[in-house]
């Protein structure tokens, strides 16, 4: 009996043994090494600093290999990357911290990607430049005019990438390389809160997927043309990294908006069926279309005068027309269903054979009978073939 119980002690002393060996593995692995966060540091440090160029991927890579060692390290690099971006006083080392967390964006991992825009969301990593005294946000000036804006000086250049960054942290690279925009959930209603009704049909979801999708391509070209830089800040190495990666991503934009244009707004059929909602939706992304698509055109040529990215192959833009916009308001709308009733078969089978023609329904024709009452003193027409006798009292 005694060696029964020595044997159970025993077997309960080697369980504790590796349960407090396994909890001090865990607590060490939660907690990163000091010398790991040193290295993560000293490789921040060497991006931003005065002496990077701005152009050198080997201490990008340096830092996603840091990290890949600890994934639960990348808060502290977020903060670390935040703290020297509030910290710059010149627009310089503002731009070299906004190049760094471009650069991380683009090189990392899907895992690594979505972890980095989690971070934005939650505002452990900041991208918004800070307001120095040369900036035009700190005299309560807009960055953005009404027309196609062009970044003057150091500061706006700052400030523009910083906006361009906000609005590339909701995109994120797919697995054919391609940019496209992390879907958002719908806003609530501002009347009981819930969320807004799903789509009506699956017809209508596809719309909205694409008019999302066209919507958020205008948003990132706009702030792509608005960042050309000026001769003075195209000096500076950082600047024109960072605008190089701008306008390569500014292609990827335009091909996924022209591909949704095809898809949903020139062709005249894929709108016929969506809701009413959809259809304004599409007709003012074409008419936003309308007076972007000739500040894009002037924008790349204007790269290529500068040299910028010589080495690229611009798009050929495609300009979108007043006419095709004022086409698409042509177009006959959906009549809307009332008391839960079905469509009728023949409109539907009207609808598939595309169209049909005006009188291809079938219509009825329901005659009715009228009885006349004459007084006694009024006389029938004479030889009128017609005449109707008196009805019986």
């Amino acid at each position: 009996m005694k060696v029964f119980k020595g044997k159970i002690w025993a077997a309960i002393g080697s369980l504790m043994n590796h349960t407090g060996t396994a909890s001090t593995k865990a607590s060490s692995a939660a907690v990163p090494d000091r010398a790991l966060l040193a290295d993560i540091e000293a490789a921040v440090e060497r991006c931003t600093g005065s002496a990077s160029g701005g152009d050198d991927d080997r201490h990008v890579h340096e830092i996603l290999f840091l990290v890949s060692n600890a994934p639960g390290v990348i808060t502290f690099l977020s903060r670390r990357i935040t703290a020297r971006l509030e910290a710059a006083r010149a627009p310089a080392a503002a731009l070299r911290s906004l190049l760094l967390v471009h650069r991380l964006l683009r090189a990392g991992d899907r895992y690594f990607e979505q972890d980095l825009r989690g971070l934005w969301a939650s505002r452990d990593l900041r991208v918004d430049a800070p307001r120095c005294s040369c900036s035009p946000l700190a005299a309560g000036v807009s960055y953005f005019s009404a027309g196609a804006a062009v970044a003057t000086g150091a500061c706006a250049f700052v400030h523009g990438y910083s906006a361009y960054l906000e609005e590339r942290m909701q995109w994120v690279i797919n697995q054919a390389g391609n940019l496209e925009p992390a879907r958002q959930p719908p806003p609530p209603n501002h009347d009981d809160g819930k969320p807004p009704p799903p789509p009506s049909s699956s017809h209508d979801a596809d719309a909205e997927t694409l008019l999302f999708k066209l919507a958020m391509c205008q948003r990132l070209l706009d702030l792509a043309i608005q960042l050309l830089p000026d001769n003075n800040t195209s000096a500076c190495a950082a600047a024109r990294s960072a605008f190089g990666i701008v306008l390569r991503e500014s292609f990827k934009a335009y091909d996924a908006f022209t591909e949704g244009l095809d898809a949903v707004l020139l062709r005249s059929r894929s709108l016929a069926g969506i809701s009413k909602p959809l259809r304004v939706s599409a007709h003012e992304i074409l008419k936003k279309a309308c007076a972007q698509t000739p500040d894009l055109k002037e924008f790349y040529h204007k790269c290529k005068r500068r040299n910028a990215s010589k080495s690229l192959e611009y798009p050929l833009v495609r300009v979108v027309t007043p006419a095709q916009a004022a086409a698409m308001e042509m177009l006959p709308m959906p009549i809307p269903e009332e008391d839960g009733q079905e469509a009728e078969p023949e409109a539907e089978a009207e609808a598939s054979n595309g169209g049909g023609s005006t009188f291809a329904r079938k219509m009825e024709t329901t005659i009715s009978t009228v009885w006349v009452e004459f007084e006694e003193d009024d006389k029938l027409i004479p030889g009128d073939d017609h005449s109707l006798k008196e009805p019986k009292r």
